[in-house]
């Protein structure tokens, strides 16, 4: 709305004003106290024993990156509370306890007190280069909340801080914003299938909303049926919590039995994917789903709650629907089943990923690789609450699964510029992207008529988000090893020593040819590959490790761009999320080995 615009102008032009006249850390704060006080929501390693050839010290790797002083980050009272050592569990391999601290407030800048939270603050002026001719690459817009977005930094939150009282207060204020938008129905009515206007979409599966709670009501690739999943799942654990008032209470209850019918009627049709770009039926989309019907199975028998007969039969149903997924010619868990096209988003082949691929490109199996299956295999975990009788159909350590990772590296590793520069400088990891021949650049044009720098397969870089998320699938298999969950066989054996590797720079992988004898070394080694990956990531971070949406490729996608460079929107929430996740899951793997007896 212009009054909102004309009241975030101001606010911009009074920051600038007093920063220009007030240098030092005092008046930083009063600065920052004006803004607050406005209308407007504002927002140990497992080191590696010298030895023989399949052994390195991985954990010399993550010497070679420095933490560094936070400057300048807003101190909400959210950001207060998860930096004051509450987070210190999560410290280890790369990240000191006062990196934690950082990426946490780094994330909080971004959840505002009323509820909303913002992809990221970027508003597609920002620009990243500019040309000669004036025309320039822009970080694009991401200046709203998205459902899964939304949802998966609330569960994050709720992971690594629950029971804060700041926490606890945002779970309230996002539990009330998601009370409200839902309760209103959508302006829009151009879902697929179809899209002709035909006036069946829901607000339930609305992609995102303006900041001041309204639904986006501009063409867009709907409906995205696992935001209301997600957020049921939010839901359930302010229900769980039960320090809410009796009212807010009872509207999360009605919120999910809503959202979770709405899921189970949907299951069986096709919606569009998380990277808003295919319609069909999408593993990620659907475990996503599976665990969250599981889980509301379980609260809605405890409690009793009527209107909720179909849940139980819906959880076996999205069961089925998952296993679909399994390629057993290809080998792999493919994303997506029950395709309608291949013109926005490519097949995902390893061929995808080839210099000069494009539609016509031999498609070299296995196809529908996609960093969103290891992804959903994470979310849907089972956890020892609500739903934990029902497993995964995959989990992150099934041999299935583990195969399927192996594939996503090798599609991708070597296709990134930066990744043999990071090699040729001996950092231990890999940076991956979304999936193999990825389209989206992440930037946009200035001016919009101008020509693309980069259109087709492979213009898409390194994301943060999947990049923790692997290392995050690494320290899961970790933690399985301790616990005695997952055991070595011929299909997921390459994984596991690349997995390894991972500790390494490239110039030491490959020669361990066999994998250690006892669980404890396997999870120790795997809790170090998974530190490498970070440990890459964490490099191309800016000194107060803020982190964008993608690490850029190089191979000249984007002319004048350094391979390495953050591109993309800058801060983005679920960059901080995803590797919260991922520093939570290792310590999880660390305590399962602690536990081992020696």
């Amino acid at each position: 709305p212009f009054w909102f615009e004309l009241q975030s102008r101001a606010l911009r032009f009074h920051f600038q004003l007093v920063r220009a006249m007030m240098q030092t850390m005092h008046f930083h704060l009063a600065a920052l106290a004006f803004l607050l006080s406005s209308s407007l929501p504002v927002g140990s390693a497992v080191a590696s024993r010298e030895g023989d050839a399949c052994e390195g010290d991985g954990s010399m790797m993550l010497q070679l990156l420095h933490s560094h002083s936070h400057q300048g980050r807003d101190a909400s009272p959210l950001c207060a509370e998860l930096s004051d050592g509450r987070l210190r569990r999560l410290a280890g391999g790369p990240y000191t306890e006062e990196d934690v601290g950082k990426v946490a407030c780094n994330m909080a800048a971004n959840i505002f007190e009323n509820g909303t939270i913002i992809a990221s603050p970027s508003r597609g002026t920002e620009k990243i280069h500019t040309y000669p001719d004036g025309s320039s690459i822009n970080q694009n817009d991401y200046y709203y909340m998205w459902q899964r977005d939304a949802g998966l930094t609330m569960r994050t939150l709720l992971r690594v801080a629950k029971g804060g009282p700041m926490v606890s207060k945002q779970l309230e204020n996002y539990a009330s914003l998601y009370h409200e938008i839902w309760s209103k129905p959508t302006p829009n009515k151009n879902c697929w299938p179809g899209r002709p206007g035909d006036g069946w979409c829901s607000i339930l599966g609305e992609v995102k909303f303006f900041v001041n709670g309204s639904v986006y009501n501009q063409p867009w690739n709907r409906a995205q049926n696992d935001g209301p999943a997600i957020n049921a799942m939010v839901l359930m654990e302010l229900l769980s919590e039960g320090k809410a008032d009796p009212t807010s209470l009872e509207n999360a209850k009605v919120d999910i039995i809503r959202a979770l019918n709405y899921v189970g009627g949907m299951g069986l049709d096709s919606t569009i994917d998380p990277w808003e770009m295919v319609y069909g039926q999408h593993y990620y989309v659907q475990s996503i789903q599976h665990r969250a019907m599981a889980m509301g199975a379980d609260l809605a028998q405890k409690e009793g709650w009527e209107g909720v007969d179909n849940f139980p039969l819906w959880v076996p149903m999205l069961s089925h629907l998952v296993e679909q997924h399994w390629n057993v010619t290809s080998g792999v868990i493919g994303e997506t089943n029950a395709r309608t096209w291949f013109n926005l988003q490519g097949p995902k082949c390893l061929s995808s990923s080839d210099e000069g691929a494009n539609g016509s490109t031999v498609r070299t199996l296995p196809c529908e690789l996609d960093v969103a299956v290891l992804l959903g295999s994470l979310s849907a975990r089972a956890g020892h609450g609500l739903g934990s009788a029902v497993q995964a159909v995959f989990s992150p350590h099934d041999s299935r699964t583990l195969a399927t990772a192996y594939h996503l590296v090798e599609s991708m590793a070597q296709a990134y510029e930066v990744n043999s520069i990071d090699d040729d400088a001996g950092l231990p990891g890999v940076l991956i992207g979304r999936y193999p021949g990825d389209e989206y650049s992440g930037v946009i044009m200035e001016p919009a008529d101008s020509n693309d720098v980069c259109s087709g397969y492979n213009c898409a870089s390194a994301w943060f988000l999947a990049t923790h998320g692997l290392a995050e699938f690494i320290y899961a298999s970790a933690d399985a090893a301790a616990k005695g969950d997952m055991k070595a066989d011929g299909m997921n054996q390459g994984y596991l020593l690349a997995a390894m590797d991972m500790a390494l720079p490239k110039a030491k992988r490959g020669r361990c040819k066999a994998l250690p004898r006892t669980a404890k070394e396997l999870a120790e080694k795997l809790i170090a590959g998974g530190d490498g990956v970070l440990a890459r990531a964490k490099h191309h971070a800016s000194s107060d490790l803020h982190m964008s949406e993608q690490i850029y490729r190089g191979d000249d996608k984007l002319p004048g761009v350094t391979p390495g460079e953050m591109i993309g929107a800058r801060d983005l929430t679920w960059s901080y999320a995803s590797l919260l996740d991922a520093l939570a899951s290792r310590a999880d793997a660390v305590e399962a080995v602690s536990a081992i007896s020696s």
